[in-house]
Parts: C-alpha cells; sequence; structure tokens
C-alpha cells in the first residue's frame, strides 16, 4: 500500500495548495466564478480521496467545506471576511490531518468543532444540535453490489429510473491500484455502482489490464451526458465511454450474450471523452531515486578524475582519446542529472500568497502580494535552503515595511501596500527579489544603532558609503527595531539569511530608499556546486579555490610587495590588496614563507585581497560538498571535495577568509 499512500499524500498536499490559493482569489474577486468552481472541485476532490483512503473526519470535514461552498456557488451565500476566515481554518486543520496522516498513518485532530461551524454556516443556526454527515461516498460503496454481469438484470439495477454502462479506460497510470481507488471513490459520490466487469473486488484489488467497466444508476436522476462532463480531464482516466443500457435491463439482458461486450443495443452510440491527445512527455521521479542517482554520478566524476591521473601517470598516451570520449559522457549524464533536480521556485512559493493574507489580517495591514517568474528552475537542495529566509524575508517586508493604512494615506500613498516576489534567471544563476513600496530602511537611524550597538568604531560607520551602511542589518543581533513583535523586524535574524545565503555560494543585496521602500535581493545558483578548483599547496596540505574566483597567479618575488607594521600589501595596477598567509590564517605547519611562494589574487568583484600559498598543483573540476550543521559556520572554508585518489580537499571561501 506504500505506493497508494504515498500517491494519496502528494494527491491532497498539491489539492490543499491549490484550495488555499484558489480561496485567496476568491476572497479578493468574490465574483470570480472560476475561482469558486476552482474551491469547489478542489474541495470535492479532497472529500472524495479522504473517505476512499477510510480517513472519516477529514471526508466529513471536506464534505462540510464543499456544502458551503455550493452554497456560495449558487449565490445563497456571500464572500464575507468571516467566512473567508472560517473557510480558511477549515483547510489549515484539513492540512494538519494530511501532515499526522503523513507522518503516523493516522488522524489524531477531531475537526468536529469546524464541521459544526460549517453546518452551522450553512443553515443558519447557532451551531448547536448540529450532526457531522457521514460521507456519502462511503454510502454508496455499502451498497454496491459485486455481481457477475449475467445476474445484472435481476438486481435493483433492473428497476432503476436509469442504468448507464461505463467502459473506463485508464491508461499507463503509475498504479492499476492507485487507479481505481481515486476513480471508484469520485464515481461513488454521486452514483450507485450495480456491477463491473471484472468484479468490484477485482477492480478495487487492481487486478486489470487498460480498464475497467461499471454498471451504475446516477443518485440524481440527471442524464448522462450532463453528468459524465466532470470527468473530462479527470487525471486518472484517459477516456469514458458512456452508453444507456435501462432498455436493454427491461428487455431482458441477460438473455443475450452479445450485451456483455457492452450493452450497447439498447443506447444508441454513447459519448467518448478523450483527455489523452499527446503523448506523455513527463513522468513522477521520487527524490530519494534522483539523489541516488546522483550520488553514482558524483562517483562517476570521482572515478574519471582518479583514472586520469593514472593515465597521466603511467603515460599511456593510447588511450588518452578514449579517456576525452569517457570525459564527454560523464559530463553529459552529469548536466542530465542537475536537470532532473531542478524544481519550480513555485514549489515552495506556492504557500507564501496565505502567509501574507494571514499576518496582513494579523496586523490590520491591506497588502496586495505579487509573484512573478516563480516558474523557473533550480535545484530543489538550494531552493529548499531558501525556504525559511524568504519567508523571513515576506515577514519582515509585512512587519517592518509596509506601514499601517491610515500611516500610508496621510503620507499620500495607496492604502494597499504592495510586496513582490520576483524570480529571473540568467545562465547559470537564478536571482529572487522580494521589494516592498514601504517604509524603507533609515541610513542614519541604521548608523546610529550600529553606534550604539559597538559594532565598529563611530568614525568607521560615519565614514560607510550608503550600499555599505545597509550591509550592517546582517550583524548578528543586529536591529532598528525597538519593539519585539511576533514577526520581528527588519534586521532579527537577517545574519542568519546572509549565512545561509552564503552556504549555498549565493550573496544577498539590499537597496532602500526611505520612504519608497526596500529590495533584497538574492543571486543564487541554478546547480549545486561542480565547478573547476585551483589546487594549492600549503605547507604538507592542499586546498582548493573556485577558479572562478582567481583573477591572477604569480611569483611572489616578482611582484611589489610591501610590508607595514606586521602586514604585507601588494600593490598592482595603481591598487593595493592585502596579502592572507594561508599558512597562518588556516594554522598549517611547515607553511614558512619561501621565496618562490606563489600569491593568487582574487578578483576585485570579490574581494581585494591577495592569497599566499607555498605551491600549485593543477585544476581540475570537482564536485564540492557544503558543510552543514556546526561546520557550516567554519570561516574561511565553504566546503569539501573527495579527489580521485580518495583524499578530501577542503575548499576555501576567500570572502570569509
Amino acid at each position: 500500500m506504500s505506493d497508494v499512500f504515498d500517491t494519496f499524500i502528494r494527491e491532497s498536499q498539491d489539492d490543499l495548495l491549490q484550495l488555499n490559493n484558489s480561496l485567496l482569489a476568491l476572497e479578493d474577486n468574490p465574483s470570480d466564478a472560476e475561482a469558486i468552481d476552482a474551491v469547489f472541485r478542489v474541495s470535492h476532490n479532497l472529500k472524495g480521496n479522504f473517505g476512499a483512503m477510510g480517513f472519516e473526519a477529514p471526508s466529513n470535514l471536506a464534505h462540510a467545506l464543499e456544502d458551503l461552498l455550493d452554497e456560495v456557488r449558487e449565490g445563497n451565500m456571500a464572500v464575507t471576511n468571516d467566512r473567508m476566515n472560517l473557510l480558511f481554518e477549515a483547510v489549515d486543520s484539513l492540512d494538519e490531518m494530511v501532515t499526522q496522516i503523513d507522518e503516523s498513518g493516522e488522524v489524531q485532530l477531531d475537526p468536529s468543532a469546524t464541521v459544526a461551524q460549517l453546518r452551522a454556516e450553512i443553515d443558519g443556526s447557532d451551531g448547536e444540535e448540529v450532526t457531522t454527515p457521514t460521507d456519502d461516498g462511503d454510502d454508496s460503496a455499502d451498497d454496491s453490489i459485486d455481481i457477475p454481469f449475467e445476474t445484472l438484470a435481476e438486481t435493483e439495477a433492473a428497476s432503476a429510473d436509469s442504468v448507464f454502462h461505463l467502459d473506463l479506460s485508464i491508461g499507463d497510470g503509475e498504479s492499476n491500484l492507485v487507479d481505481a481507488m481515486f476513480v471508484l471513490g469520485d464515481i461513488r459520490d454521486g452514483y450507485t455502482v450495480h456491477a463491473g466487469v471484472p468484479a468490484i473486488t477485482d477492480i478495487e484489488s487492481g487486478e486489470f489490464e487498460d480498464g475497467f467497466e461499471l454498471y451504475v444508476s446516477p443518485d440524481s436522476g440527471a442524464a448522462a451526458d450532463d453528468i459524465f462532463e466532470e470527468y473530462d480531464g479527470h487525471r486518472y482516466l484517459e477516456s469514458v465511454e458512456v452508453t444507456e443500457v435501462t432498455d436493454a435491463l427491461e428487455g431482458g439482458l441477460a438473455d443475450d450474450e452479445g450485451e456483455e461486450d457492452g450493452g450497447s443495443s439498447g443506447g444508441g452510440g454513447g459519448s467518448v471523452l478523450d483527455n489523452h491527445d499527446t503523448e506523455i512527455e513527463s513522468i513522477r521521479v521520487d527524490v530519494t531515486t534522483i539523489d541516488e542517482l546522483y550520488n553514482q554520478v558524483e562517483e562517476m566524476v570521482t572515478s574519471r578524475i582518479k583514472l586520469r591521473n593514472t593515465i597521466e601517470e603511467l603515460g599511456v598516451s593510447e588511450v588518452e582519446k578514449e579517456l576525452s570520449e569517457h570525459d564527454k559522457i560523464t559530463s553529459r549524464i552529469q548536466d542530465t542529472v542537475l536537470e532532473m533536480r531542478l524544481v519550480p521556485v513555485r514549489t515552495i512559493a506556492g504557500h507564501f500568497p496565505r502567509l501574507v493574507r494571514d499576518i496582513a489580517q494579523d496586523q490590520g495591514k491591506e497588502i496586495n502580494f505579487e509573484m512573478t517568474g516563480v516558474d523557473i528552475e533550480m535545484d530543489r537542495s538550494i531552493l529548499n535552503e531558501m525556504r525559511d529566509p524568504l519567508v523571513h524575508l515576506i515577514r519582515n517586508a509585512i512587519d517592518h515595511g509596509i506601514e499601517d493604512p491610515d500611516v500610508r494615506e496621510a503620507k499620500g500613498k495607496p492604502r494597499e501596500g504592495t510586496i513582490e516576489l520576483r524570480g529571473t534567471r540568467e545562465r547559470d544563476t537564478v536571482t529572487l527579489a522580494i521589494e516592498d513600496d514601504g517604509a524603507g530602511l533609515d541610513p542614519e537611524r541604521i548608523r546610529s544603532k550600529a553606534i550604539e550597538k559597538d559594532v565598529m568604531t563611530p568614525a568607521k560607520i560615519q565614514s560607510l558609503e550608503r550600499s555599505e551602511v545597509f550591509e550592517l542589518i546582517f550583524h548578528p543581533g543586529f536591529s532598528t527595531n525597538d519593539e519585539v513583535t511576533d514577526i520581528s523586524g527588519r534586521g532579527v535574524g537577517m545574519d542568519v539569511v546572509n549565512r545561509v545565503v552564503q552556504s549555498v555560494d549565493g550573496d544577498i543585496d539590499v537597496e532602500s530608499e526611505p520612504g519608497e521602500g526596500t529590495c533584497v535581493t538574492l543571486t543564487l545558483p541554478v546547480s549545486v556546486a561542480i565547478e573547476r578548483v585551483l589546487f594549492v599547496e600549503i605547507g604538507d596540505e592542499a586546498y582548493g579555490i573556485p577558479i572562478k574566483n582567481v583573477d591572477d597567479i604569480s611569483v611572489i618575488s616578482d611582484l611589489d610587495v610591501q610590508s607595514i607594521d606586521d602586514s604585507r600589501i601588494l600593490s598592482h595596477d595603481s591598487k593595493t590588496y592585502p596579502i592572507i598567509d594561508l599558512g597562518e590564517s588556516l594554522s598549517v605547519p611547515n607553511s614558512q614563507q619561501q621565496d618562490d611562494d606563489l600569491i593568487v589574487r582574487v578578483k576585485d568583484d570579490i574581494r581585494k585581497v591577495a592569497l599566499r600559498c607555498n605551491g600549485m598543483n593543477g585544476q581540475e573540476e570537482v564536485v564540492i560538498k557544503p558543510f552543514h550543521g556546526s561546520l557550516s559556520s567554519t570561516e574561511g572554508i565553504s566546503g569539501a571535495s573527495v579527489l580521485g585518489e580518495g583524499d578530501v580537499v577542503m575548499i576555501l571561501d576567500v570572502e570569509s577568509l
């Protein structure tokens, strides 16, 4: 049942995300027919799925939610703030129950109070003596009759107002068991199922090939063409052919063996709902499988390095051509696997509109939240790391960025503030920007707070450029907020945001104009770090420096190096660069300075500094594993790489050395 269970959880999580965002659209525009249809359809789907899996409590809640939404859809109820809060409360309860099911396989939350509130809202009562309804799907499931086709005419189907034969084509699904569960669950919501081919028990066990047949009567007595429109586009069906067989039953269906192939003689040409006009273009792959494949690619890259080093040592030139071809194949596989790990930013951003709505309501603020470019893709591990930093930035923009409506109006601004999440991609880099049109950051207030907290000397703080002043908010514990709130002020935790961004080899930038707003921009790599590294020797140890950080390499004796106090300074093109002795900085033994030492000058736009090392040992494309946990805060080291010989080499972070 693990495949069924996993599919159920994934589908429920997707449905709840869609339900949240559709409710937000409905709240923003109560006349949005598309939004109300979406929330009704998704709640109906959730009800059926919970019922099919045997989870009565969430099914009952989804049923009550569906009924209230139906009243709204029919125009019997207006969209009010209180009703929307109740709907969101119900969705939150469903979300919590799905989490409980995922973690323990059962539901601990009792949603009966919320169900009672929903029913009271529908009935217009005070909520007392409101009974919780049972799921219609479960009732019809109990009434279904598992009988062979030959005796169908002798059952209650023979006396039904109308009976339809359904020829359901499943196609190439993930699991017959899963497909049957969801299809039967949805059909039983509105129909009495009399029989199936194969038998219902076999269908429920997934014992069929490309599809199965059902004989049903609609509970509402509606026409087949009207009712089965809802299955056009059903996620688990490739096509449905509907034929009415009521007349055939009355005429003695069991006497005609030809009817067993579909019962079409009594109904005329049925309608066919074909949902798949093109070939399947994508498949679902569990992330653990992708991670395992990625680990194997890492091993292959390491093996390739080891093979090349061995061949070069042996001088076997005749295999160089084959080795180069192996390099190309490995690189292509590597690129393919990295592409497989890419997921859209929307994966984590889909929950942000609800977050903004709830915090804005709590603070009495009016906020328009917009998202653009969230369909761009990046590595899922990097995106997962960015979830909390982005939430923090959005919360700060609401709490300490957007002003109260009356304050904005007094300033000549619209009462409604705007927060925008923008995503852009340029080659191997993704930029995520959180911009608000709120109060902005006050440079002088930041300077004052920095002096108060003794971040640096007053003279140094006053000499900082405007952009450098904004960087002070990343100092641990720095905040310009005088009050501690549940949301926190801009600056509280910004050091953590900065550290997380840097841990994935990203950058963070802040731009702000007092009174006009603030924009925080995260510049991130699209994929995990597989890059070319320069290996340098420091005493008896080796370290790696990403080639992208290196401007040039020279012998120290050929350079203009001066000693000032206890420091050494490199002069180059009328610029000066402090020299960091890597041996001293990293406490490496036997790394004394020599006349033939090398100086590695870092690119100016990264950091104006030069690094002294004892030697150089080539360059290679390697897989860089970032540190996590307590090691993630190690200054000067960004991660490690395993070389072909099995040696572990630390990769230097030139910005934090």
